[in-house]
């Protein structure tokens, strides 16, 4: 908080003094006059003798022409006056959540512990990262009071009874969290509460979210943009005869992604629309079906937003043709028995966190990881015990959320931050569009503008798999 400087006025007075007198006298009355000297009579037969020529000349009339001297500079300048502080906005109670002293948030994180995940303790990553920004001031003087909770990472009931925890019992200004399969709608279509999510987000909850969702990662849009790009500078799309497939729930992407495929000299022989995927079987006949329509076409690329699907259904039809994707989730090839290197399978994706962290280049990552290390949690028993991202180094996905967790948390403090003392929906949304570019771990570039949903603007790299980790690695 800046304090206000106070203009020091001083009065200067003038002492006259005055001479020959009081200055409370009236000289007219008190002072005699001087008495008048008479002058000689004039002889009227003599004429008055001619006055004697001065020997001084009169000196010149002044030039109305010329101008007067300039006054002599003065060597030294005045000193400015020093601007005044702007006096600062009062903090009120502006918004639901919102009080004079703190901002209130709803916080989920996902537990995947049944996978076989390490993920550490999810809880505190969170209570960490907010109380890194709390350390350091807060939004605009507020602290953020966090409202944390563990959701299984299957089904949508907990997360629902959850957000309407958060806002009816709690009264939370946002949800700063992890949400999957479209849950970020009790927030944000239902309960007008802006949402910023840890985790990726659907066109469908973008479209129904009235402005009022954010996410850390690139949309969907953004990241296919962003290979559509990164294949194009490798060459694998100019002069390309492409087919186009996408899932049908999903097909307000296709003219943006096909546009941008023309914009780099390629030629979409035809589009095809998946409509099922929960359904394994289904899913994988209805690939069966476009993919003979493909052998058919014999295009020079296939680009999939389901690759493991297509790649399995190339693989059975016995064909290999070129094919471009972002999906890098090794577990998606693995689970339907796909080998990614039994056919042409370019995979584009964004830089792992682990890469960042394995790189030590990244100072908003060690600050991140730094602070969770450091850190002492008291639970609910009143125990405290230190917490750190290295129980388990092995499993890179406790690094991962760690960092998530600070991205999240982060994004939100800055366009909270920017939004200025009177918090609102109203001033949140006004700020995210302003934002700019932004500086957040494990992102090597980050912006909010205008209608931009995901932060992240990092560009896709090329990765290959590695067949004794079973994963996708750099390719550089």
């Amino acid at each position: 908080m800046s304090k206000r400087l106070l203009g020091v006025l001083v009065a200067l007075s003038l002492i006259f003094t005055a001479c020959g007198g009081d200055s409370d006298s009236d000289s007219s009355d008190d002072t005699p006059a001087a008495p008048a000297t008479s002058a000689p009579e004039p002889d009227d037969d003599e004429p008055a003798p001619a006055p004697e020529p001065d020997d001084e000349e009169p000196a010149p009339e002044p030039d109305d022409d010329e101008p007067a001297p300039a006054p002599e500079p003065d060597d030294e300048e005045p000193a400015p006056e020093p601007e005044p502080e702007a006096t600062p906005v009062p903090l009120t109670a502006s918004f639901r959540g919102v009080t004079e002293t703190e901002i209130r948030i709803g916080m989920t994180s996902l537990d995947a512990e049944m996978f076989g995940f390490d993920q550490g303790d999810l809880a505190s990553k969170w209570q960490v990262a907010v109380d890194a920004v709390n350390a350091a001031g807060g939004i605009n003087g507020r602290m953020l009071v966090p409202f944390i909770d563990v959701l299984n990472v299957i089904g949508t009931v907990e997360a629902d009874a959850t957000c309407v925890k958060f806002v009816e019992d709690k009264m939370v200004f946002a949800f700063v969290g992890w949400l999957r399969e479209d849950n970020e709608l009790c927030y944000t279509e239902r309960n007008n509460t802006i949402a910023v999510n840890g985790n990726d987000v659907t066109p469908e909850a973008i479209n129904r979210s009235n402005g009022l969702l954010f996410a850390t990662e690139a949309t969907k849009l953004g990241i296919q943009l962003n290979l559509i790009a990164a294949a194009a500078a490798d060459g694998l799309i100019d002069g390309k005869r492409v087919h186009f497939s996408i899932l049908a729930s999903e097909d307000s992407l296709t003219d943006p992604l096909v546009e941008a495929l023309e914009a780099h000299g390629a030629t979409i022989t035809s589009v095809s629309r998946v409509t099922a995927v929960d359904d394994v079987q289904a899913a994988e006949a209805n690939h069966d079906v476009i993919v003979q329509r493909i052998a058919d076409e014999d295009p020079d690329l296939v680009y999939s937003l389901e690759p493991a699907l297509m790649s399995g259904a190339m693989i059975r039809a016995g064909i290999d043709i070129p094919q471009i994707t972002s999906e890098s989730d090794e577990d998606i090839y693995l689970n339907l028995g796909v080998d990614p290197t039994a056919i042409q399978l370019h995979v584009y994706a964004p830089e792992q966190i682990k890469t960042y962290w394995d790189r030590g280049d990244d100072p908003l990552i060690i600050e991140c990881v730094d602070n969770y290390n450091n850190a002492q949690i008291t639970d609910e028993d009143g125990n405290v015990e230190q917490v750190n991202v290295t129980e388990d180094p092995s499993q890179p996905i406790n690094l991962s959320l760690v960092v998530r967790a600070c991205q999240t948390v982060w994004l939100f403090a800055a366009i909270a931050t920017a939004a200025g003392p009177n918090l609102t929906n109203e001033t949140f949304l006004e700020a995210a569009a302003n934002l700019g570019s932004i500086d957040l771990p494990g992102m090597s570039a980050a912006s909010m503008s205008e209608g931009k949903i995901g932060a992240d603007d990092s560009p896709l790299v090329k990765v290959i798999w590695d067949p004794e980790k079973e994963e996708f690695v750099s390719a550089g």
